[in-house]
């Protein structure tokens, strides 16, 4: 199971408020937030903002990267170009061979590129894609990108 995990129950306590719901409780929450299967993941802030979500049962070493990447989406969403950054790189840094790490890595590129305004930034994370993600659906969105 991966909530009991050590390293889940740390990063999540670290960096989440946890809740957990039972969809028939008859709270108002899964249908407010479109909870319509289970386990559903979101990432929220403190005003019940919803920045990323996840659907069905991930095993630890691919629940990790989904959190660190909704943790830098959001920070990406909210215009912290630089905590977005650090965040997404994170991802691709400690996960690469995540099933994550592909969107991760275009999602920095774009974080660098709003921050900095450097064209360059964001053509070279991508072009990290198509060097290391050749086979993702995100190699295939930067697939314009030159060498």
């Amino acid at each position: 199971m991966t909530y009991p995990d050590a390293a889940v129950i740390d990063f999540v306590n670290k960096n989440f408020i946890p809740l957990q719901i039972n969809v028939q409780s008859g709270s108002d929450l899964p249908g407010k937030y479109r909870v319509f299967w289970t386990p559903t993941l979101l990432v929220l802030d403190s005003l019940g903002t919803e920045y990323y979500r996840f659907n069905g049962f991930l095993p630890p070493d691919e629940f990790l990267p989904q959190l660190h990447f909704g943790l830098g989406f959001m920070a990406l969403e909210r215009q912290d170009y630089k905590a977005a950054s650090v965040l997404l790189k994170a991802t691709v840094d400690q996960y690469p061979r995540s099933d994550i790490a592909p969107e991760a890595q275009y999602w920095y590129g774009v974080s660098e590129y709003k921050g900095t305004h450097k064209v360059d930034a964001l053509l070279q994370a991508w072009r990290k894609i198509k060097k290391d993600y050749a086979h993702s659906v995100w190699a295939k969105k930067v697939s314009f990108v030159k060498d």
